[in-house]
């Protein structure tokens, strides 16, 4: 029994054979790692490649190296020891092992868009093997946490924002056409002040999280939002892209948690044109005791609502297409467009008179329902549909004023499935709008005696 025991230890402690021909090969699941556009100093996500060893035996890895060493923007972790530099790393046989990367950019790289380059070189039993690393750096004019003032932000290089950046009371921020903002996480523009963004049709404004990896495109709920606080005063935003926020733009909330507060004096104004505001966790367009104007505006692809007029106000839509037909981290189950006179907290219920007017606009979706009212049937509940498409099971011209309504009907959208809402050429929407004072559509073509509805005009 005893020598029974001794023999099952013996081969219990034998390790596995090591293969030291020059024929034992490492295989690795890519000879390149690249890491999209890192703005310089914010570091970027984990990646990782693997080391096989297809072969029967274990090889030894006699050295993995960091080529750049200390000084390299990157930093590399061989299954789970970070370092630059590592020998006699043993993989057994038909096994592999993980190889993690980052990378941070220095601002002082270089002449802006750079590309760094290092490499991971690997011996074993003589053969040199490498993987690449690559990663595309960008310069950036970065605000913590600041207050701005009477302040313009020209297209020389983007702009990052941390831990929020507040346009003070009195002051102005202005952002000119082609402006690239990049938000980081939990971080958001607030404005006290006035907002102007004057993007083109060409150079268009973009605000985005500060993430750029590809699994990050259409991701919402990636940086706050822009928000209008109360007494924030003549703000225009347009031609500007909007994307991947809890709220595309926020007017009239957060700045007191006392509804006392909110009132018709210090009601925050913003006309919002020839703009796309797509992928919000919460509301595409979010109006709480506000005055909004928004004209030529796709709002699309929001978790809660595409609009959201909450708490009374005063909102004129003109040529708006609002539409939820769910997405990548899109779970479309409420209403496109919801207004109410309401609203409620610890200090009691609170009601504040609504009107709203929405000319030659779309509210569609994939639910049966799109439309929801929050009516106390104390303040005035107020709103006009003219020439609109609607889509809803409500008995509208029982509940609402109107001229000419479709209801649920297809707005046959070109290709929703590829963001394009432009309409076809046998829609329903094509020569259904009234006639208005506005000329142009989102992409700046030209609108006919009978326009159609929604935030393009059809072209062939």
């Amino acid at each position: 029994m005893l020598l029974a025991s001794a023999i099952v230890l013996l081969f219990s402690c034998k390790k596995d054979p090591i293969d030291t021909d020059a024929s034992a090969k490492l295989e690795f699941t890519t000879d390149t790692l690249q890491f999209d556009t890192v703005f310089t100093t914010v570091g970027s996500t984990t990646q990782n490649f693997r080391v096989h060893n297809k072969n029967k035996k274990a090889v030894v890895i006699s050295s993995i190296k960091l080529v750049g060493g200390e000084k390299s923007p990157f930093r590399i972790n061989v299954d789970g020891v970070s370092g630059t530099s590592f020998t006699d790393i043993e993989i057994p046989g038909r096994d592999s092992i993980f190889i993690f990367v980052e990378v941070t950019i220095d601002q002082s790289s270089g002449v802006l868009p750079f590309i760094i380059n290092d490499s991971i070189v690997f011996i074993t039993n003589t053969n040199v093997q490498d993987v690449n690393l690559v990663a595309w750096g960008q310069d950036a004019h970065f605000f913590n946490g600041a207050v701005l003032c009477d302040m313009t932000w020209t297209n020389d290089k983007p702009y990052v924002i941390y831990n929020s950046v507040l346009v003070d009371s009195g002051c102005t921020l202005t952002i000119n056409q082609g402006v690239q903002v990049y938000t980081h996480s939990n971080a958001g523009l607030f404005v006290d002040g006035t907002l102007i963004v004057n993007g083109t049709v060409d150079d268009p404004v973009v605000f985005q999280g500060d993430r750029l990896e590809s699994f990050f495109d259409d991701l919402p709920g990636q940086w706050f939002g822009i928000f209008l606080l109360r007494g924030s005063t003549n703000s225009v935003i347009d031609h500007a892209i909007i994307k991947n926020a809890f709220f595309g733009v926020s007017a009239g909330s957060f700045s007191d948690p006392d509804l006392n507060a909110f009132t018709l004096a210090n009601m925050p104004d913003v006309k919002i044109k020839r703009t796309r505001i797509q992928n919000m966790s919460f509301s595409g367009i979010f109006g709480f005791l506000a005055n909004i104007e928004v004209e030529n505006t796709l709002v699309y692809n929001c978790v809660q609502h595409s609009v959201h007029l909450a708490f009374g106000g005063i909102y004129d839509f003109t040529h708006v297409t609002m539409v939820n037909l769910g997405a990548t981290g899109v779970d479309h189950s409420e209403s496109t467009l919801e207004m109410g006179n309401f609203a409620e907290s610890a200090q009691g219920h609170f009601s504040a008179d609504l009107n709203a007017t929405f000319t030659n606009c779309i509210v569609n979706g994939s639910l049966d329902e799109e439309l929801v009212y929050d009516n106390d049937n104390i303040a005035q509940f107020n709103f006009l549909f003219e020439n609109c498409l609607l889509t809803t099971e409500l008995d509208v011209g029982a509940q609402m004023d109107y001229v000419s309504i479709l209801k649920n009907k297809n707005p046959l959208f070109y290709n929703s499935n590829e963001d394009n809402y432009h309409i076809q050429s046998n829609s329903v929407c094509r020569d259904f709008g009234k006639l208005t004072f506005i000329f142009e559509d989102l992409d700046d073509i030209p609108r006919d005696i009978k326009p159609d509805l929604g935030a393009y005009e059809y072209t062939p």
